[in-house]
């Protein structure tokens, strides 16, 4: 979500077909020898069981991004199904400086899969049935039906018109870049729903707004404060934060608009209004590991999963993640734009891959990128 533009998964289709022409390109460069002037890059994190020039292939696809697609900086990580993680960095975070594996970068959309996650807990400890509907935990809220359901927030099919595409949203937003925008506001901007919960199917940041507020007044405590207790802290991620709402937890990679702007000193009222819907800053290490815990059953239960990939409308979208197809293979996914950064998570569930790929640029390239090393870690065993 974003103020400037509409979220990447309202053009999955576009992405994912784009992304073929990136994939031939990068194919391309990544078979010969990198150039001697290239960007900065940082020695990728060890690779214990995996061998060296797949390695090396991981790293020349990033360099190859940043010369030829081409974006300021990228951080990427991947793991395989034996556990081995590879992670590397290549291009800027500003003028001078290069991108570090420690960064934390903007995660935008893909926020939505920790919030859905964090409710499908909250239904496993009995607290709230995804089917309840929003009149049980929700005070009246113009223009939301009260009896869209949890589960409909969640798998956009509750017909909650999008906020983004409100008349005078983006010059709101920029009127006062200062501001620090609660729900309750960015909310005030619903127009008439798009259609009867129920019977159709729009991707909607709103729903996940609604969304946030129900996990509170379940928990009865903050938001992010529930996702670091049951989630990241238990799994031992401590880069995710929820911009706006906590203080970072650590270095920052600077965002850029369009390869000139640099957002950061300017993203106060764009990250509070996008809250849970994407205002999650986190390294690309940790996404993975969030990724692959998540796919592999370590963060709800086999139940629980399955109801998360029960995928509704023509994108094959579940709760908070989508059922796609790239590089070859069926993919569970979910990409993320915001003002500055770019992003994407996806899970082989056959493979048992993860890789994850955030971009300091918006727009960018992400699921070409990604494709790109999800092809060359099909031949890793």
């Amino acid at each position: 979500m974003g103020a400037l533009h509409r979220p990447i998964e309202t053009r999955a289709s576009a992405r994912l077909a784009s992304a073929r022409l990136l994939c031939v390109a990068l194919a391309t460069i990544v078979a010969c020898t990198a150039e001697p002037n290239a960007l900065p890059t940082t020695p990728a994190t060890p690779t214990a069981g995996l061998d060296t020039s797949w390695a090396a292939r991981l790293q020349r696809t990033l360099d190859s991004a940043v010369r030829t697609a081409p974006v300021r900086g990228v951080s990427a990580a991947v793991i395989l199904g034996n556990g081995t993680e590879w992670g590397g960095t290549a291009g800027l975070s500003e003028p001078g400086t290069a991108m570090a594996p420690a960064m934390r970068l903007g995660i935008g959309s893909i926020s939505k899969n920790i919030l859905s996650a964090l409710l499908v807990r909250q239904a496993e400890r009995g607290l709230l049935s995804l089917d309840d509907p929003l009149s049980r935990w929700l005070p009246p809220i113009a223009q939301v039906d009260p009896t869209i359901t949890v589960r409909q927030l969640l798998n956009h099919t509750s017909g909650v018109f999008d906020i983004t595409d409100a008349p005078g949203y983006r010059d709101s937003i920029l009127a006062n870049v200062a501001a620090r925008w609660t729900p309750q506001r960015t909310l005030s901007l619903l127009r008439a729903p798009l259609f009867p919960r129920g019977t159709g199917w729009s991707y909607s940041n709103s729903n996940y707004i609604l969304a946030g507020l129900v996990a509170e007044a379940v928990m009865r405590r903050a938001v992010h404060e529930g996702v670091r207790a049951e989630l990241m802290g238990p799994l031992d991620l401590p880069s995710l934060f929820l911009d706006q709402a906590e203080a970072p937890t650590g270095p920052l990679a600077s965002g850029w608009l369009g390869g000139t702007l640099n957002v950061m000193p300017t993203r106060t009222s764009t990250y509070s209004a996008a809250w849970t819907a994407g205002s999650y800053f986190a390294t690309a290490s940790d996404l993975a590991r969030w990724w692959q815990a998540l796919l592999t059953g370590r963060v709800v239960n086999a139940t629980s999963l399955a109801q998360m990939m029960t995928t509704a409308g023509p994108r094959g979208y579940g709760l908070g993640m989508s059922r796609q197809q790239l590089a070859g293979r069926t993919i569970w996914s979910h990409t993320g734009e915001i003002l500055g950064f770019s992003s994407i998570g996806l899970h082989d569930p056959e493979k048992r891959v993860t890789v994850v790929v955030l971009v300091n640029e918006n727009p960018a390239p992400v699921v070409g990128i990604a494709s790109a090393l999800l092809t060359i870690l099909t031949g890793v065993r």
